[in-house]
């Protein structure tokens, strides 16, 4: 593989792994928004709840009991429905955190091995200089000395 193509598989892994960043970002915030909305739900079910409790002490009739039990009921439903959202969005949020680990892993062994063919090329070069500097001090020894060297 040449060094171009090399650069070019790291720059769309690259592009990948920062893909893969919104979308974890994006996982995380649409999290943090479920969870938001679920500790409103409870809240408005704790709140409902009090003002049940001291409506039903101050003794109403049956139709109202009736319609505060089933409003009640469909909060819980709505909770529910809710924390499950939340469930699903904490594991799609553990996707996507899986998926930027093995981008981050791509993109690091891309470059590791992009460094290590620029070391084995550096040190070609480095034994084709020796390899010349040492032939020209053979070819110096060689040859026979001038009268001005005597």
């Amino acid at each position: 593989m040449h060094n171009a193509n090399l650069a070019m598989l790291i720059e769309l892994a690259v592009t990948s792994r920062d893909a893969a960043a919104a979308r974890r970002a994006q996982a995380a915030a649409s999290l943090a928004q479920a969870q938001a909305q679920l500790e409103v739900l409870r809240g408005y079910a704790r709140d409902y709840e009090r003002r049940a409790q001291s409506t039903l002490t101050q003794g109403v009739d049956m139709a109202a009991q009736n319609n505060l039990r089933a409003f009640t009921a469909k909060l819980q439903q709505a909770i529910e429905a809710q924390r499950l959202e939340v469930q699903r969005r904490t594991a799609a949020l553990a996707a996507a955190d899986e998926e930027l680990q093995q981008m981050q892993k791509r993109v690091k062994s891309m470059q590791a091995l992009a460094e290590r063919r620029l070391a084995d090329a550096r040190q070609l070069l480095a034994r084709r200089e020796q390899k010349t500097q040492d032939e020209l001090a053979q070819s110096g020894r060689a040859r026979p000395l001038a009268p001005s060297e005597w």
